[in-house]
């Protein structure tokens, strides 16, 4: 009976369903969504799954939810930044899914299931489930195998409620009553780390990320225009120049699914994510740089440029306080 319930227990430990452990508290909340972005990350690897597509995530009743949608948002933006998988726009991911009429992904629809996946070409969807604790927000991972519909690996962390997150959950207050003190107004702060909106959309840069000879760079794009829109840009003419005067070219490779080869598509009022990779011909010592885009579509040959995006400080490079 002890050798039965030794490989019992060995069985539950080697279950491909088992919780990855790892003692994540008081972590913060870009170290946690970085260990579960790593952690989704080993898990589709060890099942050879390189592309994936995220669903919304949902709360505790099944329910689809503001903080479901940007939960999903980040960690998939986290994986492309942080991973060599390839992420499915989301945007792509819920227009096919409403074009083939699949509302769920669940085995009873495997079929169905099976034609969404081969329309994106993803190898696995990524659900997720969130349960509000006294600690955070506890979310729930699961990778998806599109062939059955059934769950082959799953991730759980517990995020805090700082950083972006607190946005959804501040409490409104009753406002104290306070002696009114004249001062010069100021500026509102520039919204991420540099912006271009035109009539069509507002295209905000997120992120940039420098690693040896490539840097890539995050974004959001919102389409403020009344109809649907879709972003596409010149990809030998969409490049980075740092303050030595370095370009940064784009290589196809390493944008298969970016704004310059697919593009990316948004409805009215429709808010989305992307990344772009550029390489350099050696690992420059560069930590300015300036985006030149050039656009394609909706306008036709615009350019813009956005300058002065500046790499983050390394821990190495920060002074330890005296």
């Amino acid at each position: 009976m002890a050798m039965i319930g030794l490989l019992i227990l060995l069985l539950t430990l080697l279950s491909p369903f088992a919780y990855p452990t790892s003692s994540w508290a008081g972590a913060s909340y870009e170290e946690s969504l970085k260990q579960l972005a790593e952690a989704i990350t080993e898990r589709a690897a060890k099942t050879q799954k390189h592309r994936l597509a995220f669903l919304d995530f949902t709360d505790s009743h099944g329910q689809s939810t503001p903080v479901g949608q940007f939960l999903a948002e980040e960690i998939g933006t986290q994986i492309m930044l942080a991973a060599e998988l390839t992420v499915v726009d989301r945007t792509l991911t819920y227009s096919t899914l409403k074009k083939l009429r699949v509302d769920r992904i669940d085995p009873d629809h495997a079929k169905a299931v099976q034609r969404v996946a081969k329309a994106i070409r993803a190898d696995a969807f990524i659900s997720g489930v969130y349960i509000e604790t006294p600690n955070g927000l506890q979310v729930t991972t699961k990778l998806i195998r599109p062939s059955n519909a059934q769950s082959i690996g799953a991730a759980r962390a517990t995020l805090p409620k700082a950083g972006p997150l607190n946005s959804f959950f501040k409490k409104e207050e009753s406002p104290e009553p306070v002696v009114p003190i004249e001062s010069p107004t100021e500026p509102a702060p520039p919204t991420g780390l540099g912006t271009h909106r035109n009539e069509y959309y507002e295209l905000v840069v997120t992120s940039i990320d420098k690693r040896d000879s490539r840097v890539k760079v995050g974004f959001t794009i919102e389409n403020h225009s009344p109809r649907d829109l879709k972003l596409l840009c010149h990809l030998q003419d969409t490049l980075l120049k740092d303050e030595h005067g370095t370009t940064w070219h784009q290589g196809v490779e390493e944008n298969r699914e970016g704004l310059c080869t697919r593009g990316i598509e948004l409805s009215p009022r429709r808010k989305g994510r992307a990344v772009l990779a550029f390489r350099a011909v050696s690992d420059a010592a560069a930590t300015q740089f300036t985006l030149h885009f050039h656009e394609k579509l909706p306008r036709q040959d615009a350019s813009f440029t956005i300058d002065r995006l500046t790499l983050p400080p390394t821990p190495d490079s920060v002074e330890p306080t005296p």
